[in-house]
C-alpha cells in the first residue's frame, strides 16, 4: 500500500497495529522463497545441458512461441481496428 503522506503511514500503523505489516511481510518473504526455489529448480534443469540439447530443445519451442506470436499480433491488430473503426 502507497501513502502519500509519511504521516499516513504512521496513521495507518497507530490505528491497525503492528500484525498487517508484519503479515504482510511474511507473505512477501514466502513469495520470494518460493520464486528463488523455482529459479533455482529451472538453473539445475538447464545446468547440465549441452550446446546441442539447447538447441535442440530451442527449436522444438520455437513453432509454438511463434504461433502464440502471432496469435497474438493478429489480436492486437484486430483490437487495434475495431477501436479506430478501421478494416485491417
Amino acid at each position: 500500500m502507497s501513502y502519500p503522506y509519511p504521516q499516513d503511514r504512521h496513521r495507518d500503523r497507530k490505528e491497525k497495529g503492528e500484525q498487517p505489516y508484519k503479515d504482510a511481510r511474511e507473505a512477501m518473504s514466502q513469495n520470494e522463497a518460493q520464486i528463488q526455489t523455482e529459479a533455482e529448480a529451472f538453473g539445475e534443469e538447464h545446468l547440465h545441458q549441452t550446446d546441442e540439447e539447447r538447441m535442440a530443445q530451442l527449436e522444438a519451442e520455437a513453432p509454438e512461441l511463434l504461433r502464440e506470436v502471432g496469435a497474438d499480433r493478429e489480436r492486437s491488430r484486430t483490437h487495434d481496428a475495431d477501436s479506430t473503426g478501421e478494416q485491417a
